[in-house]
C-alpha cells in the first residue's frame, strides 16, 4: 500500500471519545489529554520544510480553543475502539494527536460509526474527520485538504465465488457495503445488487455467513477483520484494486481558513514520523 506522508500539529489538549457501539448508544465522553507531546519520540517542532502558519491562521486557532473531529469506530488499524471498549487508537487517531499538538490547538476525537460522522459533518458537531475519501458526490457538501494517507479498495468474495475478480463478474451476487462508504458508491454505479450495513466488521460478516457472496471494501480494514474473524480462506480477496483512494482531511465548504491549516498541519509530520506511527500498528516493514 503506497504511504502518503504527513501530519498535522497539536499542542496542549487531545481528546479522546469512548467507543459507540452502534448509532443508538448514548454519546462518548471524551477526556483531555495533558499538554505533553502526546506520542513518545516525537518532538513538539514539526520537521525541516514544514509549512508555517500565518499570524492570521493562528490567531483562528486560538479562538477556536479545540478541534472537533469524528473518528471511526470501527476501522481498523486506521482508527477503531477495542473490542474491550476504551479510547479510539490506530493510525488516523497517532496523527492527529500529532499533528493538533504541533498546531497547537486542542483536540477531541469522537469515534461514531462512518454515516454518523459525515451527518456530523455536515451538521456542525464536527470540524474535520480522520479520513475520507474525495469523492465528487460529497463535493456538494465537503472540501478536502490534500491527501496524506492511501488506501486500496478491493473485492472480497466467499470460497465458492473466487473467479468473480472483476465487478461485471459480480452481477447476480449479493454484495455487502458500509453505509456511505466508497465501497457502496463503487457497487451502485456498477449497477450491482447490494446489502447495506451499518459497520465494516457486518461486511465481513456477511460474506462470512453467507448473507452475501462478495463485499467491496478497503483492503487495509478487510484483511484485519478476515484475519479477528478467522475467515481466512473463507473471505477472499480477488482481482486487482477496484480503486485507489486517497485519504483526505475534509472540512464543511465554508471553512476555507480551517481547509487552509489542515493542509499546512500535514506538512507538519514528516516521512520517517508517519512511517513511525504507521509500523506501530502494521508492522516493520508493511507496506
Amino acid at each position: 500500500m503506497a504511504i502518503l506522508l504527513s501530519v498535522v500539529v497539536l499542542t496542549a489538549a487531545a481528546l479522546l471519545a469512548v467507543a459507540c457501539g452502534d448509532e443508538g448508544s448514548s454519546s462518548p465522553s471524551p477526556t483531555t489529554a495533558s499538554a505533553s507531546p502526546p506520542l513518545p519520540g516525537y518532538p513538539a517542532t514539526p520537521p525541516a520544510g514544514a509549512e508555517a502558519l500565518t499570524a492570521e491562521e493562528e490567531a483562528w486557532l486560538e479562538e477556536k480553543g479545540t478541534l472537533k473531529v469524528g473518528a471511526f469506530s470501527d476501522y481498523p488499524p486506521f482508527s477503531f475502539v477495542p473490542s474491550g471498549g476504551g479510547e479510539a487508537t490506530g493510525i488516523a487517531v497517532d496523527y492527529w494527536k500529532l499533528m493538533a499538538y504541533r498546531l497547537g490547538v486542542g483536540l477531541e476525537l469522537t469515534p461514531v460509526l462512518f454515516a454518523e460522522q459525515i451527518e456530523g459533518l455536515k451538521d456542525g458537531r464536527f470540524d474535520s474527520l480522520t479520513g475520507i475519501f474525495p469523492l465528487a458526490e460529497r463535493e456538494q457538501w465537503f472540501a478536502f485538504s490534500r491527501a496524506w494517507f492511501m488506501i486500496d479498495t478491493r473485492i472480497y468474495t466467499d470460497a465458492d465465488h473466487t473467479a468473480g475478480k472483476t465487478l461485471k463478474s459480480l452481477k447476480g451476487l449479493t454484495v455487502a457495503v458500509v453505509k456511505d462508504d466508497s465501497g457502496q458508491q463503487i457497487a451502485d454505479d456498477a449497477g450491482l445488487k447490494t446489502l447495506v450495513v451499518t459497520g465494516y466488521p457486518e461486511a465481513v460478516q456477511a460474506v462470512g455467513d453467507g448473507e452475501a457472496q462478495a463485499m467491496i471494501i478497503d483492503q487495509l480494514v478487510g484483511d484485519y477483520y478476515i484475519k479477528e474473524f478467522d475467515l481466512k480462506g473463507e473471505v477472499v480477496a480477488v482481482g486487482k484494486p477496484v480503486a485507489g483512494g486517497e485519504m483526505t482531511l475534509p472540512v464543511r465548504k465554508d471553512e476555507a481558513m480551517l481547509l487552509a491549516i489542515l493542509n499546512k498541519g500535514i506538512t507538519m509530520v514528516g516521512e520517517a514520523e508517519f512511517e513511525g506511527i504507521y509500523e506501530t500498528y502494521m508492522g516493520e516493514g508493511a507496506d
